[in-house]
């Protein structure tokens, strides 16, 4: 004791002067301390979460079993923010099994408390220490939930002989609420395996305990509420309505955990199975559905349902411009009925622009909600598919192959942007929104004869997301498009971000507008700048496809895909880089083909692939953006044709991005690594 006070006094003026220096994890956590001093004053939820993140910082200094031991004790103790320290630790715990896959967290633990530790390990993400524990000690008959956990943890990580396996170790009831979503992930786990007589008979069980899984379903984008009230259609379809709705959804799940190879036939079942049920003759529709179709003037077997997802992403309504292109191609034939929630519709003006291609319904409003369920629950006869598209020579492919097809065909065939003349029909005579975009204008201090540029960055803020998972590699810092917002402004234009108000700020710039802050924003004034700006400059988002409907030159920036694109001739483009961890990039091949391109969906996907996506780099984004300038000016760039020829070849398809043409620049920059010969191929 006596030595440690005089270690004290010798310490305490060297600190004063600035001589001792902490070890780096203490000086780490003295500067979170002052930090979460300043936030408790000024913010305290948020001071409760950064205190939660500097406790899980701090468990992932201890040695593994002990931060496991103290997290165990917290969920058994039930204390106050446990799941966010839960989620704090899984960084640590996704470093550790990085390094080490065969890290042991439980240790003795596991035989005084098997299921806690089970479910704990799950959360964390030690998903293989946990299956090794419920199956070594049986765990499957004791606890459905812990099952359905460890089920969708295999899933999601691809491994679904596994899944299938261990949900086949329970007898399916129709119980408690989570027997009936084991029963439904065993659907969907016996129709990848192909038993489509047991995914029938797991479907049924599922729908019997929880009417939530009797709703007609293509995709999730359509935001289901989470009570149903089933109407007679969804059990008049039977075991093709089932198969019809399981298909979709296991086709866009597996698409979403990098098995979209897998997809493609499961959407394509879902097809069949819609086949089979207009082969058994006509629905029996209330008294009510009938009138509206015979007011609308839609003979039932000439109906065709756009169901919700067509209009709740602003992407989507996009997609939608596509799919009445491709009517006009000839591509389908029948009366579409576009089915929406206003509450849910991504951009209401913007639907307006296609009332003179389909009869729309709005539930709650013009027709009631009974009737719009009941509509809703007809797609499955007559819905158009949201997935897979059939093609005039019969072949069934991925919506988006389909749409890029067809932007490619109508390109050819020299035909204009139908949804442009739609909106000068509708607004652009409008003296309103004139008044209110010139005077917005003038606020901001333009000119009448100045021109500007549309911006529009993906971040995390609109979706909440959490970095290195889901969608966020599609995101990209905004600092890193200064350079051109400086070049387009010297050029005499202006610059407009969009996006949401929530979205990290653009610093103060001459001539740069941050108008998601700007009190002008509005649904309509989106689509107003998109439609009155020279170019637009954007990634793969949903305000991409708005922007290229309305026929504007595109520069697309840090782009990353698993889809073929809808893009036009007025595209110029470049790829986010994704580097393996031996240095090198996947090639323009790799990235268009199995297994890399269904990788590209998912963050997680791709760093337990072993890659990493690049964001663009500041010269790259001022290369594209300047090439897309020089374009809307009638003055365009294109790479050398030798060089351009090249990239075409390693494609997998001349459309994989419809009429759309890579960056000169960046082919250019990247060309030695981009179009070397496929040498990895997982």
């Amino acid at each position: 004791m006596q030595r440690f006070k005089a270690s004290l006094r010798v310490l305490s003026p060297m600190r004063r002067s600035g001589m001792f220096q902490p070890p780096p994890r203490q000086r780490d956590l003295l500067a979170g301390i002052a930090r979460l001093r300043e936030l408790t004053l000024l913010q305290p939820q948020r001071a409760a979460r950064a205190l939660i993140a500097a406790a899980g910082r701090i468990l992932g200094w201890l040695p593994p079993r002990l931060a496991f031991l103290i997290l165990l004790f917290s969920e058994i103790g039930q204390l106050r923010g446990r799941r966010l320290l839960e989620r704090a630790y899984q960084v640590h715990a996704a470093a550790l099994l990085a390094k080490n896959p065969d890290q042991q967290f439980s240790g003795q633990l596991r035989w005084y408390f098997p299921i806690e530790v089970a479910e704990l390990l799950l959360r964390i993400g030690a998903d293989r220490e946990a299956y090794d524990l419920i199956v070594q000690d049986g765990l499957v008959q004791y606890s459905p939930a812990l099952t359905n956990m460890m089920i969708r943890s295999l899933f999601e990580l691809g491994e679904f002989d596994k899944a299938h396996w261990l949900a086949s170790q329970r007898p399916l009831r129709a119980g408690s609420e989570a027997e009936c979503h084991l029963a439904f992930f065993k659907g969907l786990l016996d129709i990848i395996a192909g038993d489509e007589a047991g995914a029938i008979e797991s479907m049924s069980i599922a729908c019997r305990g929880f009417p939530g899984y009797l709703r007609p379903h293509q995709n999730m984008a359509s935001r289901p509420a989470l009570s149903y009230e089933p109407n007679p259609l969804d059990f008049a379809c039977g075991a093709a309505g089932r198969l019809h709705d399981l298909c979709n959804f296991a086709g866009q799940r597996v698409t979403h955990v990098g098995r979209g190879d897998l997809g493609i036939g499961l959407f394509t079942r879902a097809l069949a199975a819609q086949e089979d049920l207009r082969g058994q003759g006509s629905p029996a529709v209330s008294a009510e559905v009938s009138h509206l179709l015979g007011r609308l003037n839609i003979p039932l077997d000439q109906l065709r349902i756009l169901p919700e997802e067509w209009s709740t992403q602003i992407g989507h309504l996009g997609m939608l411009d596509i799919l009445f292109r491709m009517r006009e191609l000839g591509w389908w034939s029948g009366k579409p009925l576009m089915v929406v929630r206003l509450n849910l519709v991504a951009n209401k003006p913007f639907i307006r622009l296609f009332e003179r291609f389909a009869d729309i319904v709005v539930i709650g409003e013009t027709v009631s909600e009974a009737v719009g369920e009941e509509l809703l629950s007809l797609q499955r006869w007559y819905g158009m598919n949201f997935n897979v598209f059939r093609l005039p020579n019969g072949e069934v492919v991925p919506w988006q192959e389909a749409g890029a097809l067809a932007i490619t065909q109508w390109e050819l065939e020299g035909r204009g942007h139908p949804l442009r003349d739609e909106y000068d029909r509708i607004y652009g005579a409008k003296l309103q929104v004139q008044h209110d975009f010139w005077r917005m204008r003038k606020a901001w201090g333009m000119k009448p004869d100045d021109w500007y540029v549309c911006l529009h960055t993906r971040d995390a803020s609109h979706y909440s997301e959490t970095d290195g998972t889901g969608q966020t590699h599609r995101n990209s810092p905004i600092g890193t498009y200064l350079d051109a917002i400086r070049a387009i402004t010297s050029r005499g234009g202006w610059v407009i971000r969009l996006g949401g108000p929530n979205s990290p700020a653009l610093p103060c710039l001459e001539r740069a507008i941050d108008y998601p802050l700007s009190p002008f924003r509005s649904e309509l004034m989106d689509i107003c700048l998109i439609r009155n700006a020279r170019m637009f400059i954007g990634t793969t988002s949903g305000l991409t496809n708005a922007a290229i409907s309305l026929g504007i030159p595109t520069a697309l920036l840090n782009c990353i895909t698993t889809d073929q694109q809808l893009w036009n001739s007025d595209v110029r483009f470049a790829l986010k880089p994704v580097r393996l961890a031996n240095g090198t990039i996947l090639t323009q091949a790799q990235l268009t083909s199995s297994p890399w391109r269904w990788r590209l969906f998912d963050a997680g996907v791709l760093s337990r692939s072993g890659a990493q996506p690049q964001n663009n780099t500041s010269d790259e984004i001022q290369a594209v953006a300047e090439e897309v300038l020089d374009l809307a000016s009638r003055c365009p760039r294109s790479p050398e044709p030798q060089l351009l020829a090249r990239w075409k070849r390693q494609l997998s398809a001349s459309h994989y991005y419809g009429a759309g043409s890579i960056s000169a620049y960046y082919l250019a920059k990247y060309e030695n690594e981009f179009l070397a010969p496929d040498k990895v191929s997982n």
